[in-house]
């Protein structure tokens, strides 16, 4: 039985990215809405926030031990302990509509990052970046970038755009950083919710956080459901393994599109969660810089 805890009740309008942070035994989110960048400390239970001048899509870790972040006009580097931010890279010239969504490094610590498309209208792509700040467009055709992770080999990228309900795998280049050959991994065309953010376990089974469905699920390296977790909230937006033996799941989840009725029947919207697993996680990929 996976039980699922309260871990911060921080009433985060749209809480996303989550990343654990091995080297410092914290926890380190974004609320997008609010513009801000959150740190847990599991040690001594603190929780703090940074203010940020734009919307915070997703981020990585870098290896000097600060961030690569995925703002709306583009990537930027920087630090917990700094306000400056170093521009590396606009990969996204379109109108104010179209900004950076989910990222996550591949293996080889490449940025592949997506866009969100506000008026679903298809114009965001999914965009490599290297550490010279080099950008190479893999597709098109996106209206919410989601689920962006990677096999345990890194053979296979997964992705999704969240509207079609759709889970896909590409085969993965690691030398090239290129992604072929897209098909179907699993479709929740038939059930609740639409897929959000995903991760891989050691197993290479993929955990992924089902936006209003109330749940996350674990399916094995063919598609199929492996187990359902169900949560005390609608959205569930992002979820990552962390803890001393990574074998602790925190998950993210939003209260920006409830009424404040639903926000009633389900107080704890926008709280960060936790959930005990028995298949660990693998270290997140930093970005080289």
């Amino acid at each position: 039985m996976n039980r699922v805890e309260l871990l911060v009740d921080c009433k985060n309008l749209l809480a996303e990215g989550i990343l654990w942070d091995d080297r410092k035994g914290c926890l380190f989110w974004s609320d997008i809405e609010s513009r801000r960048l959150y740190r847990f400390d599991s040690v001594c239970g603190s929780l703090e926030h940074k203010d940020l001048p734009e919307k915070l899509g997703s981020f990585a870790f870098t290896e000097s031990g600060g961030f690569l972040f995925a703002f709306s006009s583009g990537l930027a580097l920087g630090s917990w302990q700094s306000d400056e931010f170093e521009p590396l890279v606009s990969v996204n010239e379109k109108d104010a509509a179209v900004r950076l969504n989910d990222g996550r490094c591949d293996r080889q610590g490449r940025f592949i990052v997506g866009d969100y498309d506000r008026d679903t209208m298809n114009r965001g792509s999914a965009y490599s970046v290297t550490a010279d700040g080099s950008v190479t467009r893999l597709f098109g055709g996106l209206n919410s970038a989601n689920s962006t992770c990677f096999s345990v080999d890194g053979t296979k990228m997964y992705f999704t755009d969240s509207p079609q309900k759709e889970i896909w795998v590409f085969d993965y280049d690691p030398a090239a950083g290129t992604a072929c050959n897209r098909r179907l991994f699993v479709s929740l065309r038939d059930q609740p919710g639409l897929p959000d953010g995903s991760v891989v376990d050691a197993e290479g089974y993929l955990w992924n956080a089902q936006w209003a469905g109330s749940r996350i699920v674990r399916y094995s390296p063919a598609g199929e459901i492996d187990r359902v977790i169900e949560f005390p909230v609608r959205d569930i937006t992002c979820l990552c393994f962390g803890g001393e033996h990574l074998d602790t799941l925190y998950v993210t989840t939003a209260r920006n599109t409830l009424s404040a009725e639903q926000l009633k029947e389900r107080p704890l919207s926008g709280g960060v969660f936790s959930v005990k697993v028995d298949v660990p996680g693998l270290s997140e990929n930093r970005f080289p810089v």
